[in-house]
C-alpha cells in the first residue's frame, strides 16, 4: 500500500519530495479512474491518501499545484475525511487555518470555470466552521463572516460575491438536519448548532443576500443583454429562498420540547428534495420588519414585472432561469404564517399584492 505523509522527518527538499510524489499519485489515481485502468487499485490509493494521519500539507500542495481538477477535488476530499476525524487532537490555531485556508482558496480563484472544485472546497469550509461551532467564540466566528459579508456585498467583484453567497448555502445547508452531513455526533451537538444559527445569524445571512440582489436588479433590467449579475442576483435568490425554507422552531411562543428530527446527524437523501417544495413558512415575529416591508415585497414584485416584459418578445419568459427564482420565492412569500402577522391581522396589504398577481 502506498504510504502518505506530510513530510517533517527531514529538510525542506525532502519535504518537497514527499509533496511532490503525493501528488502524482493521486493525479494518476484519478486518471486511471477517469479512463476505466485499474479503478480497485486507484480507487485504493485515494482511500489510503484520506485516511493517513494529518496530510494538509499534501491536501493544500495538491490544491495549489496540480493542474488536475479532480486530484485537486480528491484534496479537498482529503481535508474534509482528516479534519472531521481528527478534529479533537488538532490545536486551535490549526482548526481555524483549515478553514481560512479553504475560504482564502475559493474567493482567490473565484473566477475558476471548474465550479464544481470550488463548490467542494466551500463546502468543506462549511463543514469544519460546523464541526466548530459550539468551541469558536464569537469573536473568531465573526473574523471569518466579516470576510463573507465583504464578498457577497460585492466589494471584490462579482465572481466573489458568487462564491460568498454559495458559501452560506453550504453553511445553511449543514445547519439543517435533512441536508447535514454526518460528523459521528451526537444529535444534541447538531440541535445546539441549529438553534444557534437560527437565533444568531439565519436574519443577517437573508440581509446580505437581499442588500446583494437588491444591488444588481437595475442592472440587470436595464441591460439589453445577458450580464454576469443575472448569476448573482439567482444566487441571491436562491439563498433566500432556501432560508425561508428552514424550519424554525425558535422564534415563536411554544417551542417545541421534543425534537426527534436527527439520529446520527447524516444527511437524509429521501427527504432533502421535499425541501424544495413550498411550505407553510413561519419564521415567528422578529422576521417581520425583514420579509413584511413593503420596499422588500414591492422590488420584488417590481423585479418579476420587469422581467416579465423584458424577455416576453423573446419567448424567453417562463424558462428564464431568474424569473423562476423570483416566482418561487413569491409563492414562498404567500406561505407566510403565523406570529409574523400583526395579533390585529393576518395578512398586510404587501401580501394581499402579491396573493393577486398573476404569475404565468
Amino acid at each position: 500500500m502506498l504510504g502518505f505523509s506530510d513530510g517533517g522527518g527531514g529538510g525542506a527538499a525532502d519535504d518537497l519530495a514527499q509533496l511532490q510524489s503525493t501528488l502524482r499519485a493521486i493525479e494518476l489515481a484519478c486518471s486511471f479512474i477517469q479512463v476505466n485502468t485499474d479503478p480497485a487499485a486507484a480507487v485504493a490509493t485515494i482511500l489510503a491518501f484520506h485516511q493517513s494521519p494529518q496530510p494538509y500539507k499534501a491536501c493544500r500542495f495538491i490544491l495549489e499545484n496540480s493542474q488536475v481538477a479532480n486530484a485537486r477535488f480528491q484534496a479537498a476530499a482529503g481535508i474534509r475525511e482528516a479534519a472531521i476525524r481528527e478534529w479533537s487532537f488538532l490545536a486551535a490555531d490549526d482548526k481555524r487555518s483549515l478553514i481560512s485556508f479553504c475560504l482564502s482558496y475559493v474567493m482567490q480563484r473565484a473566477s475558476s470555470s471548474e465550479g464544481y472544485v470550488l463548490s467542494k472546497v466551500s463546502s468543506v469550509a462549511a463543514q469544519l466552521l460546523k464541526r466548530g461551532w459550539l468551541e469558536f467564540a464569537l469573536a473568531e466566528k465573526e473574523v471569518f463572516f466579516y470576510e463573507i459579508k465583504q464578498a457577497i456585498l460585492g466589494s471584490r467583484g462579482l465572481d466573489v460575491q458568487f462564491i460568498g453567497i454559495n458559501f452560506l448555502e453550504s453553511l445553511v445547508s449543514e445547519f439543517s438536519p435533512s441536508t447535514s452531513s454526518a460528523m459521528g455526533l451526537p444529535r444534541e451537538f447538531h440541535e445546539q448548532c441549529r438553534k444557534s444559527l437560527e437565533q444568531d445569524y439565519l436574519k443577517t445571512f437573508y440581509r446580505w443576500a437581499q442588500d446583494a440582489a437588491f444591488s444588481l436588479t437595475n442592472k440587470i433590467i436595464e441591460s439589453d443583454s445577458g450580464v454576469p449579475e443575472v448569476r448573482v442576483c439567482n444566487a441571491a435568490l436562491r439563498l433566500m429562498h432556501q432560508i425561508l425554507n428552514w424550519d424554525f422552531r425558535y422564534g415563536k411562543r411554544g417551542t417545541k420540547n421534543s425534537i426527534n428530527v436527527f439520529s446520527d446527524g447524516s444527511r437524509l437523501d429521501n427527504t432533502s428534495s421535499k425541501r424544495t417544495e413550498c411550505v407553510i413558512v413561519q419564521p415567528g415575529a422578529s422576521w417581520r420588519d425583514v420579509l413584511l416591508s413593503s420596499s422588500h415585497v414591492g422590488w420584488l414584485l417590481n423585479l418579476y414585472s420587469s422581467l416579465r416584459q423584458k424577455f416576453a418578445l423573446e419567448g424567453y419568459w417562463l424558462d428564464c432561469p431568474l424569473a423562476v427564482s423570483a416566482r418561487k420565492f413569491i409563492v414562498q412569500l404567500c406561505s407566510l404564517a403565523g406570529e409574523i402577522f400583526p395579533s390585529d391581522a393576518r395578512t398586510t396589504p404587501a401580501l394581499v399584492a402579491v396573493r393577486d398577481i398573476t404569475l404565468d
